[in-house]
């Protein structure tokens, strides 16, 4: 089973405990929390993603950092994955998690890279006309990345659309060497 297939099927098992127990809410709740404290944390990301650290031990800190700070499901789904090897793969479930709570509520997430900090007018208009062309609510992500040079890059889903100089140009490169 490839690694995507693994991160999707731990993501779905803990969306089905959670619902089954009626702690759905409470448990995104949590995952949201989760993964804000990873990406806040380099520390904690570096000690989940070390192969050489033992799994027990991950999951005993895992149980030390957040029992009685989050759900009961949630931690041991933590602990679970640490103890089975996949604590490098947690932070990807937790997305997966929320990916899929999105999903079943008929919400789509759009990433937009931006060369330059978008207004709120342009942002209003790109999300009424994802919203438009999906036929879904649309939760808009949108970045600055300035190696763009210009244009923007939106991912949906599996669907990108690159307007970005970048790409613009390479394409013209390949049309005056070809």
């Amino acid at each position: 089973m490839n690694a995507p297939e693994v991160v999707r099927r731990y993501a779905a098992t803990l969306l089905e405990a959670a619902d089954e127990t009626g702690a759905t809410a409470a448990v995104q709740r949590d995952v949201e929390r989760l993964l804000e404290t990873v990406r806040q944390s380099g520390e904690l990301a570096e000690f989940l993603a070390n192969p050489l650290t033992d799994s027990q031990a991950q999951a005993n800190i895992l149980r030390e950092l957040f029992s009685g700070k989050i759900e009961m499901l949630t931690l041991n789904f933590l602990r679970l994955m640490a103890v089975r090897g996949r604590a490098s793969i947690i932070g990807a479930a937790l997305g997966s998690f929320l990916d899929q709570v999105a999903e079943r509520e008929g919400i789509i997430s759009a990433e937009v890279r931006s060369a330059v900090v978008l207004s709120e007018e342009q942002c209003q208009r790109l999300w009424e006309r994802l919203e438009r062309r999906s036929g879904r609510t649309v939760r808009l992500d949108v970045q600055v990345d300035a190696s763009l040079r210009g244009g923007a890059i939106v991912r949906v889903g599996d669907t990108v659309f690159d307007g970005s100089v970048n790409t613009y140009l390479e394409r013209l490169q390949a049309r005056l060497a070809g």
